[in-house]
């Protein structure tokens, strides 16, 4: 690829305070096999030294501000700055697979969206918000089957796509990928999952970034609800992760402490999506 030939992939990595992370993901995608593809990275109003970090990486990928606070706002610089045909999503702390954009666009020759897999990983000694996380996270297949969108934590997407839909909208708190991913399936646009195009999630350790996630997707839930778009999570009982199957989870992932510690910390995640619901995110 020349300097004037447009690559075949964009990658938006949007972030906010991502420092300790960043460098991470930026090593992860600098390792890829397959496509040509350039980096935007989409600094949120980091005052951790995010952009400067990005900027000295090897990779070198562009970096863009966006003023306006908000991941989906963030995205949407990236998709504007973006040079290729596709434009693939991923976050901060997040580690692509060196096939991941190689697998995405096998699976896109016969879509129009791509959703690919997503898998928590733990550290040497996890805590037990780590093993909750990794045992309930994301599963993309089912996103992809039974509610119509993937998580942007691996999402790739036509460039013609996005223009046509108008992009992530940037009022959301959250779940503005699954309101992305239903206008588009809605228009017509076909969605499918990709096991193989796969990237690595690093769990949250704590309480509080547990917390914060949480309240988040609340309060992107009652807003979705309010125009009408209520997700299958809403109607679920608890929030889609009812107490049985997550203490089934978390006990088979070698948590311990019976079904006690399981449901303790359970219980926080449901408060943490209430809590969302009812007075929103100050968050942002």
């Amino acid at each position: 690829m020349t300097a004037d030939e447009p690559p075949e992939v964009t990658v938006v990595v949007p972030v906010l305070d991502g420092a300790a992370v960043l460098g991470g993901c930026l090593d992860a995608l600098a390792a890829q096999r397959g496509p040509s593809f350039e980096v935007v990275v989409v600094d949120n109003g980091s005052r951790d030294g995010s952009a400067e970090l990005a900027r000295r990486h090897p990779l070198a990928p562009r970096v863009v501000h966006e003023p306006r606070r908000g991941s989906y706002a963030a995205r949407n610089a990236g998709i504007r700055a973006a040079r290729a045909g596709v434009v693939a999503f991923t976050d901060a702390d997040c580690r692509p697979e060196p096939d991941w954009l190689h697998e995405a666009l096998s699976a896109l020759a016969d879509a129009d969206l791509v959703g690919g897999a997503v898998e928590a990983v733990v550290s040497a000694r996890p805590t037990v918000w780590e093993r909750y996380d990794r045992a309930t996270y994301l599963d993309q297949e089912r996103t992809v089957r039974d509610e119509s969108y993937a998580a942007t934590a691996n999402l790739v997407v036509r460039a013609e796509v996005l223009r046509a839909v108008g992009g992530f909208d940037p009022a959301l708190a959250s779940s503005g990928d699954l309101d992305l991913g239903r206008r588009a399936t809605a228009t017509g646009y076909r969605l499918v999952h990709a096991p193989r195009a796969r990237v690595r999630h690093v769990a949250r350790r704590t309480a509080r970034q547990s917390w914060r996630l949480n309240r988040r997707l609340g309060a992107g839930w009652r807003d979705l609800a309010r125009r009408g778009q209520r997700p299958v999570a809403w109607r679920e009982p608890a929030l889609r992760v009812p107490l049985r199957w997550a203490v089934g989870r978390v006990r088979a992932d070698g948590l311990g402490g019976g079904r006690v510690r399981p449901a303790l910390v359970h219980a926080t995640v449901l408060a943490a999506r209430w809590t969302g619901r009812l007075l929103g995110d100050r968050r942002r």
